[in-house]
């Protein structure tokens, strides 16, 4: 993963403001690149944006679109200012997802108890009405990896990325019944979403806030086929998919850890955003 600390196609910081979750495009270097793991974080923000110093924040880089490519690095801390919009993270913890490593390990007897999956029981989603735009219409047809932010109860961020499509005005996303975007969503169903900047696409991002709700079990039947042919039999991911056939197996048994549960998101609002520059 060291590549991708080092120099990451996307790279999106999540932070809660005013009881708001945001989600930001940003630049990120590391102050020490012989230590890429643990080395403090310079990451800079597009102007016009709230203050982050000293707030707990979430920076995430990710690369890859396809199941066995997807990879993702999460530094999770609290921002220093250092500069006109940018920021030093130190890192206080450090998640990495690389799903094309996927194999079996040992159980450990010290394992924690997984989180009991909560669901919300705020009002349905399907009652509140989509937003509509060209810019987000053209955004769901070229993505296909978005980074979703949540917050905690506490107000706690975390971000995530996640397969999507979208189907009558909605964006649904399948997920792990006891994951931390399952949890949150519960907690705050408002979200926010970060579209662009996947493999060489290095122009602006499309920033989305939601109303979100997690359902449990799997999508409905058209939704399920529509993710069934963007990921898995499209001739574009065919062949990786063919490639890896010995993991099939692991990758459902790696599924059925947790019980299945889908997110809903109705867009409402949709704000384009330029990467910023990195200065040195």
């Amino acid at each position: 993963m060291a590549d991708l600390a080092l120099s990451p196609p996307r790279a999106a910081l999540a932070a809660t403001v005013d009881d708001e979750i945001l989600v930001l495009p940003v630049s990120v270097t590391l102050v020490e690149p012989v230590d890429p793991a643990s080395s403090p974080r310079i990451v800079q923000v597009p102007a016009d944006n709230p203050d982050l110093a000293g707030r707990n924040v979430v920076v995430i880089v990710d690369d890859g679109p396809q199941w066995f490519r997807l990879r993702s690095l999460t530094v999770r801390g609290v921002a220093e200012a250092v500069g006109d919009c940018t920021y030093r993270v130190v890192p206080e913890r450090i998640m990495a997802w690389d799903y094309g490593s996927l194999r079996e390990t040992p159980t450990s007897p010290e394992t924690s108890t997984p989180r009991t999956a909560s669901f919300s029981v705020a009002a349905d989603a399907g009652e509140i009405q989509p937003f509509h735009s060209p810019n987000l219409e053209a955004a769901l047809r070229s993505s296909r990896v978005m980074i979703l932010a949540s917050r905690s109860r506490k107000g706690t961020p975390f971000a995530v990325p996640l397969w999507f499509v979208h189907h009558h005005g909605r964006i649904y996303t399948t997920t792990a019944a006891s994951s931390w975007t399952v949890h949150n969503v519960a907690a705050s169903p408002q979200v926010a979403l970060l579209f662009g900047g996947e493999g060489e696409d290095t122009a602006g991002r499309l920033l989305v806030g939601g109303h979100a709700r997690a359902v449990r079990g799997v999508p409905p039947p058209a939704v399920l086929a529509r993710i069934t042919w963007r990921y898995y039999l499209h001739p574009q991911f065919a062949a990786v998919e063919l490639s890896h056939v010995r993991q099939w197996a692991l990758r459902v048994r790696y599924y059925s850890q947790s019980q299945p549960a889908f997110v809903v998101i109705v867009p409402q609002t949709a704000t384009e955003s330029r990467m910023p520059s990195l200065q040195r």
